[in-house]
């Protein structure tokens, strides 16, 4: 309204300048503008017809499952996929699962290119159409890893792939989109406020049951990134562990999430941003480059012997509710986790609200890995 109101004032110095006094003056039954018109409050946004949410890795796993869900609620979904002929195959099984089910979508379903291994497709994909509409929800869900393979893989930027994607591809996507979640506050169709989303896991945290196994996560003093810029291999300069690697990344998207929550705070910004550990997993594919008669044993070990795996239709449940909840309306800077709870739920598992590690509650690691993060991505000088 201010700045509608200096382009009038402007407008009118400049017609009062130009035109000769005779011109200028308003016919006998013009009625003469109102005094106070031009500090009324402005209408209010017009509300949308159907929430918005944007999913990144929908093809496969949870989010896909999530985004299932999500599809059956209403929501017009954007399955960011790293190609668009797997968004699009997305996007036929989901509604398929919806026949399936007997309840036709009544969203729309967005399927779009977004690689989050290379910073050009994301930028891409942020200046089309599909990244392009009010969002009401951002849920960075996809992930890559390479335990069992230590050849340093990298991304199209020279990243380290694990890092490169599951961090610095998500920060990229979440920097270009949260003019789109602004632009949500206060349009939704219920009111509720633009949330971030961001799949971690347990595996963050050293002391926790997935955390402990080999190599725990830890950045150190971000020495590989000081050493060696965007040609790290590790982040914290040590000989390269692709589980470890893997572990990092998580670490990196609770900092992320911490970080960003607390510039939106500060910004008195509407969007909040919560982390979750949707569980262990192990059939979706997610463990393909590991040996394959380990992966067998392991996926039995875990689903038939000691049943602490969670299944993709219980993580995608995590998803679906960090995205949707009432209980999470206005609330930022939270972790919740979905731990092992026998006889709880269909599968012995409770989410709920849990603690990041000790090092996850570093906010000057978080501020310093967010710097490197935008010199990185390109979105600071």
């Amino acid at each position: 309204m201010a700045r509608r109101t200096a382009v009038l004032s402007t407008l009118a110095g400049l017609t009062a300048t130009v035109l000769p006094r005779s011109a200028r003056a308003a016919p006998a039954d013009v009625e003469a503008p109102d005094a106070n018109a031009a500090d009324a409050p402005p209408p209010a946004p017009a509300r949308r017809p159907r929430k918005r949410v944007l999913v990144t890795g929908p093809n496969s796993g949870i989010g896909f499952d999530g985004a299932c869900k999500l599809a059956a609620l209403g929501y017009d979904v954007v399955l960011a996929c790293r190609t668009l002929a797997k968004a699009e195959d997305a996007a036929a099984r989901i509604r398929a699962r919806a026949l399936e089910n007997g309840a036709p979508l009544s969203g729309e379903l967005i399927p779009a290119e977004c690689d989050l291994g290379d910073l050009g497709s994301v930028r891409r994909f942020a200046a089309s159409a599909a990244g392009a509409a009010p969002l009401d929800a951002l849920v960075l869900n996809a992930g890559v890893q390479y335990s069992g393979d230590n050849d340093v893989r990298r991304t199209a930027d020279g990243f380290e792939i694990t890092v490169g994607t599951n961090h610095l591809g998500h920060f990229l996507l979440t920097e270009l989109m949260l003019p789109r979640l602004e632009q949500a506050a206060g349009t939704s169709p219920d009111g509720t406020a633009p949330r971030v989303v961001v799949t971690a896991s347990e595996v963050h945290d050293p002391a926790s049951p997935g955390g402990n196994v080999g190599l725990g996560a830890g950045l150190g003093d971000l020495a590989g990134l000081k050493a060696s810029g965007a040609d790290f291999a590790m982040l914290d300069g040590s000989a390269y562990n692709a589980d470890k690697a893997y572990k990092d990344s998580k670490l990196c998207n609770v900092l992320f999430a911490r970080e960003l929550q607390r510039r939106l705070s500060a910004a008195n910004s509407a969007v909040t941003v919560n982390a979750f550990g949707p569980g262990l997993i192990t059939r979706t594919g997610f463990f393909r480059y590991q040996n394959p008669l380990f992966v067998k044993l392991f996926d039995f070990a875990t689903n038939d012997i000691f049943h602490v795996a969670e299944t993709v239709d219980g993580g995608g449940d995590c998803l679906v509710y960090m995205a949707t909840s009432p209980a999470l309306e206005g609330k930022g800077g939270l972790y919740y986790n979905n731990g092992i709870a026998p006889g709880e739920g269909k599968t012995g598992h409770k989410f709920e609200r849990g603690e990041v590690s000790a090092e996850a509650r570093d906010d000057a690691e978080a501020a310093a890995l967010w710097q490197y993060s935008e010199r990185l991505v390109g979105m600071s000088a």
